[in-house]
């Protein structure tokens, strides 16, 4: 690692780079269950729906992006608006860096500012490093989706993994928009 890593919210110029970063992992195993590699237009529109309402972060590493988190609705229905899924997506020949970690951890403060309460990530299994991402961040299993996904040749399971980002008052004040810094 060169230079200073930096965290910043995601633009649309980024979309070429994350769309680069994510298609490594559509072509080259089960990590994310989709199978084509969506082009940057619309890694872009992606990006569009996900923000102001969820943060979309970057990681700049040597002035290129070395990764991207972001989080999204966990589902529709109206009670399920505390709880977001997050996932963090490193540069190919980027990993054991920190950089995943220090993602994650603006991602999660930054869903705690908002007014979240609960943070899931899904994890194709097996995934050793990506378990020991999420539990060294607090995360603990919630339950394991058994062979769920189809893809190159094999069924996988994904295992649930949840956060708790500091306690649930009755009634919760409503989740704040996405204000990234500067």
């Amino acid at each position: 690692m060169g230079g200073p890593l930096r965290i910043r919210a995601a633009r649309p110029a980024d979309a070429e780079a994350i769309a680069a970063i994510y298609a490594y992992y559509v072509l080259t195993g089960p990590i994310t269950f989709e199978v084509d590699p969506p082009s940057a237009a619309e890694m872009a529109r992606r990006m569009t729906d996900i923000l102001p309402h969820h943060p979309y972060l970057v990681a700049e590493l040597d002035g290129g992006i070395a990764g991207y988190a972001y989080a999204t609705r966990l589902y529709e229905r109206a009670a399920y608006r505390w709880a977001v899924e997050a996932t963090v997506y490193v540069a190919p020949g980027s990993h054991r860096q920190g950089i995943g970690a220090a993602l994650y951890r603006a991602l999660i403060a930054s869903l705690g500012e908002q007014g979240f309460r609960t943070v899931i990530g899904k994890i194709t299994l097996p995934n050793p490093a990506s378990v020991r991402l999420h539990e060294s961040l607090g995360f603990v299993c919630a339950g394991v989706l058994a062979k769920i996904g189809f893809k190159q040749g094999g069924w996988h399971d994904v295992g649930i993994y949840q956060l708790d980002l500091g306690g649930h008052p009755v009634p919760p004040p409503e989740p704040r928009p996405f204000l990234p810094a500067g």
